[in-house]
């Protein structure tokens, strides 16, 4: 992860060296690289001591913590108490300097102890030594929106909040240098900004071999990895497989996904909130705009992209992809229609380059927001907008053969329909543009066309 995480790293140095006791929030979505990130940032300190939270009741956890934590913080009861616990932690004084102590998926112990919450604030507070607490998790719906109620009061003495989110596509192109521009673009689709993935990944294959090999083949090492990862966090999987399949095909409203499950609107919104709660699943979030009237709202799509390639082209093919074999599956399943799978991600992608510029301060004009809209009869991928309304548009394109006028007469109308102050066009395709758009580029000086070799 070295350079990856510079950051990240700088924060938590600079809580690590502030004047007295700090407790700093750390989440993000599993497989994003948070062990790594404080196990980097550890390294160089000798005072470190990490607390792992298993989903298992209080007295179990209390157990585990007893039989594994003896040896740091000196003899523990076979079932000691928090006051025990942290009890311990106030008399072990073996370093000098301030000390880092880590609850790893803290959640799994505050969702069920009171008492934890209560030692731990209290730690904070009375510690006779400097401490820097971080809590960990993977659940990030349930920090940014429940976090701070279950806390209460208590929540005024957290320092910060450091959300470790996904890896850019400019650092998938670093780390991936083998990987042609193409293949870095349908990469980025396919696997996501997930360390833990990119681990996976065989940098001596192209990225149709790593698919074939390593995704397709049941023996491959990220086969089932995106299965796994909704099931090994969540219970009542073929609920939630029923959920995401949907999802994966195009059913992005509740109304939707009550027609095609059968289970109920409750039901599906609870498990939805689950999935949320977790970062697999996201709520489709469009700019605000005048044309609210115009904006489709209530939908919902699979946040994590791994998961979302594996549900989409595997999860339900396992029999006939164990009938054609991993390289005619890939050829007859996957590439026909990898171009449209990617055209997502791709307009993410052109977002970020977007704020890429905008820092660069290389835009006509800096912006302070840059985000997508969805309309009911079509979508905007880029809307760049300033203080004053004044907004750059924008229209990405990966599946088709080349963008032509016509699709930028239907970004207009949309623009139109969003009653969005537009001033400048941004036009990116893959596949280059038709004539008429190249005339429109030069006889109109706020419309630009890009490929993604010009990004």
């Amino acid at each position: 992860m070295s350079g990856k995480r510079d950051a990240e790293i700088k924060v938590l140095t600079e809580y690590m060296n502030r004047n007295g006791s700090q407790m700093l929030i750390l989440y993000g979505e599993r497989g994003v690289g948070k062990t790594t990130l404080l196990s980097e940032f550890t390294r160089d300190y000798e005072d470190v001591i990490c607390f792992d939270c298993s989903i298992v009741s209080e007295r179990e956890q209390l157990y585990l913590w007893g039989q594994k934590m003896s040896s740091v913080l000196g003899d523990l009861p076979d079932y000691p108490t928090f006051s025990d616990i942290f009890g311990a932690l106030g008399r072990q004084t073996e370093y000098s300097g301030k000390r880092v102590i880590i609850f790893d998926e803290f959640q799994n112990i505050s969702k069920v102890s009171e008492d934890f919450t209560d030692y731990l604030f209290t730690h904070l507070q009375t510690s006779r030594r400097d401490v820097l607490i971080i809590l960990c998790s993977s659940q990030v719906e349930w920090i940014e929106n429940s976090m701070v109620k279950k806390f209460g009061l208590r929540a005024k003495n957290i320092s910060g909040f450091l959300k470790v989110k996904e890896l850019s596509f400019a650092e998938f192109v670093r780390e991936f240098k083998q990987f042609t521009l193409q293949e870095c673009v349908e990469g980025y689709a396919v696997f996501g900004g997930f360390p833990a993935i990119w681990n996976l990944i065989d940098k001596k294959l192209s990225l149709e071999e790593n698919i074939i090999r390593n995704v397709c083949n049941p023996a491959g090492r990220l086969h089932g990895y995106g299965v796994q990862t909704v099931e090994s966090q969540l219970r009542e999987t073929s609920v939630y497989n029923t959920i995401l399949c949907a999802l994966a095909h195009g059913k992005y409203k509740l109304n939707d996904l009550y027609q095609h499950t059968g289970f109920s609107r409750a039901k599906i919104s609870v498990y939805i909130k689950n999935l949320m709660e977790l970062g697999i699943l996201e709520k489709d979030f469009s700019v605000d705009t005048e044309g609210r009237e115009n904006l489709q709202k209530g939908l919902y799509g699979i946040k994590n992209r791994y998961v979302d390639f594996t549900y989409q082209f595997l999860f339900s093919n396992e029999v006939e992809l164990s009938k054609l074999g991993a390289e005619e599956f890939y050829r007859q399943r996957i590439r026909p229609d990898l171009k449209a799978y990617v055209q997502k991600t791709f307009a993410a992608i052109c977002r970020e380059y977007i704020e890429s510029e905008n820092r660069k301060n290389a835009l006509p004009f800096p912006v302070k927001s840059v985000g997508k809209w969805t309309g009911k009869v079509g979508n905007i991928d880029i809307v760049a907008t300033d203080e004053n309304g004044r907004t750059i548009i924008g229209l990405c394109n990966w599946e088709k053969p080349m963008m032509k006028y016509e699709d930028y007469e239907w970004l207009l109308f949309c623009a139109k329909q969003a009653k969005l102050q537009v001033e400048y066009v941004y036009l990116i395709s893959a596949g280059g543009f038709d004539e008429k758009l190249h005339l429109v580029q030069k006889s109109r000086a706020n419309v630009r066309l890009l490929t993604p070799d010009r990004m």
